[in-house]
């Protein structure tokens, strides 16, 4: 019975620290997600996006596809905003092993290289995470603006 128990401790702990270092790889991504945002730097990207024609990030100016389409969304910010700084809260990752996914609320504040005015916006994100090879990829964005009915209202 001792040896039963034993091995239900170890068990559960070895699951309990996979899953924790498992979040910490992906909270460390998702900080160089954020980097990457606020240099607007597709090189920086391209280290953790995966390069299949399958991403996409789906945003309310549209849709972008593929690497190709996301290394445009980097340019987007370059050219926009001379300051950006992405700053993210309530993440809550869901993890299947191979497969994770996060959401969270974030802020966005930027100055438009256009007429230095500031701008700060406030929305929501789900990302999609696939490890492949031992490296985790990110795969799809979707973001949005927080949502503007009470609640209760809008179904």
């Amino acid at each position: 019975m001792e040896k039963l128990i034993l091995l239900l401790f170890l068990g559960m702990a070895t699951s309990v620290f996979g899953q924790s270092k498992h979040k910490n790889d992906l909270d460390t991504l998702l900080n160089r997600y954020t980097q990457s945002i606020d240099a607007a730097d597709s090189l920086l990207g391209k280290k953790f996006w995966s390069q299949d024609q399958e991403v996409s990030f789906i945003h309310p100016l549209g849709n972008a596809y593929g690497w190709n389409g996301v290394r445009g969304i980097y340019a987007m910010f370059l050219t926009t905003f001379s300051k950006r700084s992405l700053q993210y809260s309530d993440t809550r990752w869901t993890n299947y092993g191979d497969f994770a996914w996060v959401t969270f609320e974030w802020v966005f504040d930027a100055t438009f290289s256009s007429n230095n005015k500031p701008i700060q916006t406030k929305g929501r994100e789900s990302q999609f995470w696939k490890k492949v090879n031992g490296k985790w990829n990110l795969v799809h964005v979707h973001y949005s603006a927080m949502p503007l009915a009470p609640a209760g209202s809008g179904f």
